[in-house]
């Protein structure tokens, strides 16, 4: 047996039948036991130690569980929140949609602070702040007048889209800012049972009816709302327009006054604008420019002046640009040169634009009318212009030009109306004119062209006006103008002609101008005139200043001006002698000059008319 004294310094043993629960400040440390020898207990039965690193990685296996059920119980909240938010954006979005079906989103004012108190105040929202304030401070201004027309029915604004409320009262501002003198045509205009679509439009200029496009070009009615507010009726369908304004014409309509309102310009669905004979005496406004749908600007004998802005090219779908007869200065902008998918029509006759005759006009490829006539443009006629094949119309009269007429216009076969008289041009009459088969209109007289005349001319069977004189033409008269049976007015005065008058003339039926004074022209009338009924009172037929001789058939005598000499040519009948020589009002009204004198080649002596 071991001392036990010397086991009771380590070991403190139990009770006899009792069992020892050791006390230890360490706790969860093990503790031994004593055994006695004679204790039967294997070894497998004893306690086990159990290692300290089995017990850590106990503990961190459950501390990675509790934080992956954190994570899981995190995600599901955020799966949760989110599927909670879509819900409510859903549920907003269906209900905004379900407010704009009902209210439609107001145009764009100036709202003031305070909600509208009455209708006139609901109504001035729709308006400028300027507009506003006009209304609400100056009770006698077209704006005030204007909306105290438009409250006069109140009820029927009721059924009006706003759009339609602030055209109406656009239309009555411009109504009433021009009309100190009554309108020549005005039907319809204030009355408030009638669409302002069916309010008279007066006056849209000829040149509108001559291009094709997206604007329904076409000589029958168009309504300012591109149809009829009723709508049509087309393959049994019925087919209605908006109701907006397209189109505001008021030409030559008697309009006086303060000119252009400001608040025109918000009508910025127009794509025609013809305000022609509206005393402005400005600019041209700056707001036409807001425009941007404008395609066909009008402002013919306005009393305009200044340049012509760059702005201007800034309306990009602008096809017919018409600012004749007024006192514009300066050059075309370079601008207009840029619109070469839409510029059709540029209309500048008799303005006081200057400079050399612009090249840049052959980039408008898409131009049908081209009119720069009694302007003050200078140089040569540019070879760019035979680039324009679609060029229908071409007014080149009363310039500043020099050289001959380029042949490259030969390539202009569509070529209706040719104008190129009164502009220095020398060189001779083209040949090539006579391919220009669609022809209706051709005058270069009061040049210095020389030669003889082309006999292509003959080939011209659509030709109207064709006027050839005063250059310094020799040779005969083709007899292939016979052919020319639509002639209307035909001029071959003060040349060096030679020869007879064609017999051939007698085929021309439609013929009521002809001039062939101050030639060299012998032989006898022939008797072929005599199917040509130069009607009244347009009549006329000069003849004198050549050698002529023989008798003036008898139908001449009914022409409402007839001039020959007295000198071998005598009357067939007895209303028509050397005694009695018929005279025309209208030959001394269209011939006479300043002094009211009869110029020199119609000089009028006792019994006769001849030329010194």
């Amino acid at each position: 047996m071991p001392n036990v004294h010397e086991e009771e310094d380590w070991q403190v043993t139990a009770a006899p039948g009792k069992e020892y629960i050791p006390i230890d400040s360490n706790r969860g440390l093990a503790v031994a036991n004593l055994v006695d020898e004679d204790d039967d207990i294997a070894p497998e039965d004893l306690p086990q130690a159990k290692s300290a690193d089995n017990a850590i990685a106990h503990s961190q296996a459950q501390q990675q569980e509790r934080i992956k059920q954190v994570k899981i119980y995190i995600l599901l909240g955020i799966i949760f929140i989110l599927a909670v938010a879509l819900i409510l954006i859903v549920t907003l979005s269906a209900r905004n949609k379900r407010v704009e079906t009902v209210m439609p989103t107001p145009s764009p004012t100036s709202v003031p602070t305070a909600a509208p108190t009455s209708y006139s105040e609901y109504w001035l929202l729709l308006f400028p702040e300027s507009t506003a304030s006009t209304i609400l401070e100056d009770t006698e201004s077209p704006q005030s007048r204007a909306f105290g027309w438009l409250m006069e029915e109140i009820d029927i604004l009721h059924n009006l889209t706003e759009g339609r409320v602030l055209q109406r009262f656009v239309l009555a501002t411009f109504y009433f800012a021009n009309s100190e003198k009554e309108w020549y045509f005005s039907g319809n205009w204030l009355n408030h049972s009638v669409h302002e679509c069916l309010w008279h439009h007066a006056g849209l200029a000829q040149y509108y009816f001559t291009f094709e496009g997206s604007i329904p070009f076409s000589l029958d009615y168009i309504s300012p709302c591109d149809q009829d507010p009723a709508g049509y009726i087309e393959d049994g369908v019925l087919h209605q327009g908006d109701g907006i304004l397209k189109h505001f014409w008021q030409s030559f309509n008697g309009l006086s006054g303060s000119g252009i309102p400001p608040e025109l310009y918000l009508l910025t669905a127009l794509k025609s604008l013809a305000l022609d004979g509206l005393d402005l005496s400005s600019t041209i406004p700056e707001g036409i420019y807001d425009l941007s749908n404008l395609e066909y600007l009008s402002m013919v004998e306005c009393g305009l002046f200044g340049s012509i802005p760059e702005a201007l090219g800034s309306l990009s779908n602008l096809e017919v640009t018409d600012l004749a007869f007024n006192s514009l200065t300066g050059t075309i902008p370079s601008s207009l040169y840029s619109l070469t998918n839409s510029m059709k029509g540029i209309l500048l006759t008799e303005t006081q634009l200057t400079g050399p005759f612009p090249t840049e006009l052959g980039l408008l490829t898409n131009l049908h009318s081209l009119a720069l006539d009694t302007s003050l443009f200078t140089g040569m006629i540019p070879t760019e212009l035979g680039r324009l094949t679609l060029l229908k119309e071409l007014l080149l009269h009363s310039l500043i030009l020099s050289g001959s007429i380029p042949s490259e216009l030969v390539s202009l076969t569509g070529m209706q109306v040719l104008e190129f008289d009164d502009s220095g041009l020398t060189g001779t009459i083209p040949a090539w004119f006579g391919n220009l088969t669609t022809m209706e209109g051709l005058t270069v007289e009061k040049n210095s062209f020389t030669g003889t005349i082309p006999t292509e001319l003959g080939l011209l069977t659509k030709i109207v006006v064709l006027w050839l004189g005063v250059n310094a033409l020799s040779g005969t008269i083709p007899s292939e103008f016979g052919a020319c049976e639509q002639l209307d007015s035909f001029t071959l005065e003060i040349n060096h002609l030679t020869g007879t008058i064609p017999t051939e003339f007698g085929q021309l039926a439609e013929l009521e101008q002809l001039w062939l004074f101050g030639n060299d022209l012998t032989g006898t009338v022939p008797l072929e005139l005599a199917n040509v009924p130069f009607p009244a009172p347009y009549g006329q037929v000069l003849l004198h200043g050549n050698d002529l001789s023989g008798i003036i058939p008898e139908s001449l005598c009914s022409a409402h001006n007839l001039t020959f000499d007295c000198g071998n040519l005598l009357c067939g009948c007895n209303a028509c002698n050397c005694s009695d020589i018929k005279t025309s009002s209208i030959l001394e009204e269209e011939n006479t000059d300043e002094d009211g004198q009869l110029p020199s080649e119609v000089n009028r002596t006792e019994g006769n008319q001849t030329v010194p």
